[in-house]
């Protein structure tokens, strides 16, 4: 039934002409400047962000606040802010090009997350940025596109003033950096997506074992290709 459901879903797209798609409860836009027509496939089919929202939907629990580096469109966030309420969800996103559309998802859908533009590192400052034709592959970390300045954000003061418990990292390649820098006191839960091909074998394994050595364990049930869940505490599965 599944596969013949995705098949009329395939066929129906075709001949699509909606400005907006639904992705588990969320309303995701189709036609916009900033949404290609491989993107727009993706958000119609359901497969846009599918690994990060599965492992979200079976780990986030209505006392998590959550702090999300990457923001995208705003889906994970539109998601968890349905769940959590909005003033438990902290987004952060660099590309100064998405924050309205991001804006209009939350609209869309009756929530509103704190978002905050920039990226987030060592200390205050500003940051060089590099813009990708498709929104997802821009990065501070995959030189190529056009070099925008943006402003750097203290990475730990942000953890300190939101005490996060859930984290959503998905930032092209800066994961490495990025928990080479956090203070992770407050979390438990980490929900996170690495890039191979721009970070290498060796340099996620160095990322995992710091990751390891905070106290975190990896769900072993929970790895989707790239995207993997880690959290502090009893695996209650193994009582």
């Amino acid at each position: 039934m599944k596969r013949t459901a995705r098949k009329l879903r395939k066929l129906s797209w075709r001949f699509s002409r909606a400005a907006w798609a639904d992705n588990h409860g969320i309303l995701l836009p189709l036609r916009h400047a900033l949404i290609s027509p491989r993107i727009a496939r993706e958000i119609f089919l359901g497969d846009y962000e599918a690994k990060e929202i599965e492992i979200i939907r079976k780990r986030l629990t209505e006392d998590d606040v959550v702090f999300e580096v990457g923001a995208g469109i705003g889906f994970l966030s539109s998601y968890c802010a349905k769940r959590v309420g909005s003033e438990k969800v902290f987004a952060y996103e660099a590309n100064p090009a998405l924050l309205p559309l991001i804006q209009e998802t939350y609209a869309r859908n009756g929530v509103s997350p704190s978002l905050t533009h920039g990226m987030l590192g060592h200390g205050d400052g500003v940051r060089e940025f590099y813009l990708d034709d498709e929104f997802w592959a821009s990065s501070a970390h995959r030189q190529g596109g056009r070099s925008i300045t943006v402003p750097q954000i203290d990475l730990n003061a942000e953890l300190t003033r939101v005490r996060p418990s859930f984290l959503i990292v998905d930032i092209e390649g800066g994961e490495a950096e990025f928990f080479s820098l956090a203070d992770l006191a407050s979390v438990q839960k980490i929900c996170l997506e690495t890039h191979p091909g721009v970070l290498g074998d060796h340099t996620l394994s160095e990322m995992f074992a710091r990751i390891f050595g905070q106290g975190f364990s990896l769900d072993f049930s929970l790895i989707r290709k790239n995207a993997f869940f880690f959290y502090r505490g009893r695996d209650e599965r193994a009582a």
